[in-house]
């Protein structure tokens, strides 16, 4: 795996993280009068963080699985011969 890929999909785990924290204390806060306004609203707060959490997941998730699908061993490799032999 890049280091550069492993850092993004780092970083996008670690915001899904933060934002899901987020989220719960929005669900959390939003029975009082500050925050009232915003977790009745026609589409509430927590939803659009809650959102941003799934996407953020999401990411982290594909780029690990790229940068694993990249490092794969290539067909006619010592290893994939020893993996094909080892199989029953």
């Amino acid at each position: 795996m890049s280091t550069g890929k492993q850092n993004w999909s780092i970083a996008f785990y670690w915001i899904g993280v933060a934002m899901t924290l987020a989220c719960f204390s929005l669900v959390l806060a939003g029975n009082t009068e500050f925050l009232w306004r915003f977790e009745h609203a026609a589409f509430p707060v927590s939803w659009m963080v809650a959102g941003g959490a799934v996407i953020s997941f999401l990411l982290a998730e594909f780029g690990s699985h790229a940068s694993v699908a990249a490092s794969a061993p290539q067909k006619g490799s010592p290893l994939v011969a020893e993996l094909e032999a080892a199989e029953f």
